[in-house]
């Protein structure tokens, strides 16, 4: 029930968090094709060879944008920022959800100078709330008072 609860956003007190519906937003906006029932039908064999555990759970999770409104984008922006102040980018060698190479390649793409990588070799999705001195440590400095963490930090 943990993992269930966790996946759901069900925090200690019985509540729910908005994490389904903003994740449903995000890959809405992400994602260009919209499934259908019918798409989902013809693909789930796929996904089914692919994880018998989880294959139907992420199939069926495509049809969550048949009928969004909004377009979806699969482009990835240009990001880079030069003469930006450093942005720090924290990545989780651990987390299931967003990859490490993720964030290796954000820093990259923000440009030298501006992406700060913080790896946080850690387990969970996200860094700040693992309850890891470390990390808490450098984002407060960063956010509350303008501290910037050294390129190349690590936390464990």
């Amino acid at each position: 029930m943990a993992l269930s609860d966790s996946m759901n956003g069900r925090g200690e007190n019985g509540g729910y968090s908005n994490l389904l519906a903003a994740n449903i937003a995000i890959n809405c906006a992400d994602d260009k094709p919209r499934y259908t029932a019918e798409d989902v039908e013809r693909l789930l064999p796929e996904f089914r060879d692919a994880s018998e555990l989880f294959g139907d759970y992420l199939a069926w999770g495509m049809v969550g944008c048949t009928d969004w409104a909004v377009p979806g984008a699969a482009e990835h922006p240009d990001v880079r920022a030069p003469g930006a102040a450093p942005i720090l980018v924290i990545g989780n060698t651990g987390d299931p959800a967003t990859p490490y190479e993720g964030a290796r390649r954000m820093v990259q793409a923000l440009g030298e100078g501006v992406g700060v990588e913080l790896t946080y070799e850690g387990q969970g999705h996200g860094a700040y709330n693992s309850g890891n001195k470390c990390v808490q440590k450098a984002v407060n400095g960063y956010l509350l008072d303008g501290k910037v963490p050294e390129a190349g930090t690590v936390c464990s």
